[in-house]
């Protein structure tokens, strides 16, 4: 006679699952080790000095310093052909 893991009921020796709960043990079981997660390390935001933040509002107006926008594009075009048009200084 053999006993279920499981619920501890009586089998006999030639029974692959138990007739009480189902558990199966006729085939060996597998382990299944679940992976393991690793936590991502929380790093602390770096302190900026003030020379680091003057540095970088430099970069920044270096950047925006070559830019023209949009509409000051429009309004060069709109006021050369105003010019081109209507002709206020006489010039042919």
């Amino acid at each position: 006679m053999k006993y279920c893991p499981n619920c501890g009921a009586q089998l006999p020796d030639n029974a692959n699952f138990c007739s009480v709960c189902g558990t199966r043990f006729g085939a060996p079981q597998q382990n299944y080790q679940q992976p393991q997660y690793q936590q991502p390390q929380y790093q602390q935001p770096q302190k900026m000095t003030y020379m680091d933040r003057v540095r970088q509002a430099r970069q920044e107006q270096k950047q925006k310093k070559g830019q023209i926008k949009w509409w000051m594009w429009a309004l060069i075009g709109i006021g050369t052909y105003l010019l081109i048009q209507f002709n206020p200084l006489g010039l042919s």
